[in-house]
């Protein structure tokens, strides 16, 4: 999640927007979007996509590498309803 945020930040500040308006063009709150670019919360699919069409990118454009990715156990949940 990091080198993701990490990202994001350099893609962001090479546009030239600060945090709060790029959150705005994205149709993001602030606060999660820095979030995001700190490498502290999961992104949604939704989001990704939002953030792309702010970036005027593909959405593999702002997709992590999958050899930078680094998983582990305790990165998933399991959720069971029934």
């Amino acid at each position: 999640m990091i080198e993701f945020g990490k990202m994001l930040r350099a893609k962001r500040k090479s546009a030239g927007y600060s945090q709060e308006d790029f959150a705005t063009l994205a149709g993001i709150e602030r606060g999660n979007y820095g979030k995001m670019e700190r490498g502290l919360v999961n992104v949604r699919l939704e989001t990704l996509y939002k953030i792309a069409i702010a970036f005027d990118c593909e959405l593999e454009e702002i997709m992590p590498n999958r050899q930078t990715i680094r998983l582990r156990s305790s990165d998933f949940k399991l959720i069971v309803t029934v």
